[in-house]
């Protein structure tokens, strides 16, 4: 062996080297959420379809429930978000409907959630309440 050869060789591992020490540490997956889900809102009738996926601009998804909604779902700090209105969710005391919208945040590690709702809906002197849940992969 040449010493052309061994120094090219001597560089290369050192180069190596240090391109191992200083690379960047492993990212880890994400939070993704696929399948199908059983006792949201506390009733194990109601079956949600999930479906999530992660990309260079992050990560998206569908939840849809067999209550015959379908909501996009966005992760933000390793939870789920995704919220359901239903359009004449109420009758206000002045007669007019307005919706009723339930926001939901879900943690994928441990399939608990929180379901969040106005008592009125958009009506006026509502108070807002959150209520846990806790999903079943079925």
């Amino acid at each position: 062996m040449t010493s052309i050869t061994r120094s090219l060789g001597a560089v290369f591992g050192i180069t190596m080297a240090v391109g191992v020490a200083f690379a960047a540490p492993a990212q880890a997956q994400p939070p993704l959420l696929n399948g199908t889900f059983s006792g949201a809102e506390g009733d194990p009738e109601n079956i949600w379809q999930i479906a999530s996926t992660c990309g260079p601009a992050g990560c998206a998804g569908t939840v849809a429930s067999n209550q015959g909604w379908t909501s996009p779902m966005t992760l933000t700090n390793g939870v789920w978000y995704f919220s359901v209105t239903k359009p004449d969710g109420f009758i206000c005391a002045d007669g007019s409907f307005q919706p009723a919208v339930i926001s939901m945040e879900l943690d994928p590690a441990t399939l608990r959630g929180v379901l969040s709702a106005d008592s009125n809906g958009a009506c006026p002197g509502g108070i807002t309440s959150a209520t846990p849940f806790q999903l079943k992969q079925v």
